[in-house]
């Protein structure tokens, strides 16, 4: 996921209400969002109700899909390197520590231990936030699922944004420079190629850190 805040909300496909000329061929997108009590659904079928996916009758919050959960917005931070020896870092020139201004904003995710969580996620970024005067953390993250696809979260909404910093295209916004743009666009490209030949879980596995960082979890 080349952004943040994936997968908020359910949404479902319903036939539309007027009978189109041919039957299914027409659909409208259904989210009740916080209405989910009026969903039709709601109470028989709690699985396909529209609401958060993290919320009520039937929560399945997001980051066991994508590894992270949205925490908040919004932010203004670097985004700063765990793992340099990762996959997706070859040919940056990363050393841990390394910060590039502005990246995370303005919605962040995090790897989140109390939330559902893929077995070994691996954090390769981990950034200090401070959002509406509450400090908390950044995280960009790789796993690899049973299927062996790889599933990496950059976390950050101005990662593609960030493939234009530096140049003349919209390439001084929020204050991302050329470095930033340099950096995104060969992690981009590291992650694209590997998961364009198949699986990547036989070539590129997990190497899970997330008590290295968070610590040992009930």
């Amino acid at each position: 996921m080349l952004g943040a805040n994936t997968c908020f909300r359910r949404i479902r496909l319903d036939p539309a209400p007027l009978e189109p000329p041919h039957p299914g061929d027409r659909r409208i997108v259904a989210c009740y969002k916080s209405a989910y009590s009026e969903d039709p659904h709601h109470g028989h079928q709690d699985d396909l109700v529209t609401t958060d996916f993290r919320a009520a009758p039937a929560p399945d919050p997001e980051s066991s899909l994508t590894g992270v959960l949205y925490e908040g917005y919004p932010v203004d931070a670097p985004y700063v390197v765990h793992r340099p020896d990762h996959w997706t870092h070859a040919g940056t020139g990363v050393r841990a520590g390394d910060s590039f201004p502005h990246l995370v904003g303005a919605e962040y995710d995090r790897v989140t231990p109390g939330a559902p969580t893929p077995e070994g996620i691996e954090i390769v970024a981990h950034s200090p936030v401070v959002c509406r005067g509450r400090p908390s953390h950044h995280d960009a993250a790789y796993y690899t699922a049973p299927s062996g696809a790889g599933v990496f979260a950059t976390g950050t909404m101005r990662w593609v944004e960030a493939l234009m910093a530096g140049t003349d295209e919209n390439g001084a916004n929020h204050g991302m420079d050329a470095r930033t743009g340099r950096f995104v666009t060969r992690v981009t490209e590291n992650i694209l190629r590997t998961f364009a030949t198949g699986p990547a879980a036989p070539t590129h596995p997990a190497h899970g850190n997330l008590t290295e960082i968070y610590g040992e979890q009930p």
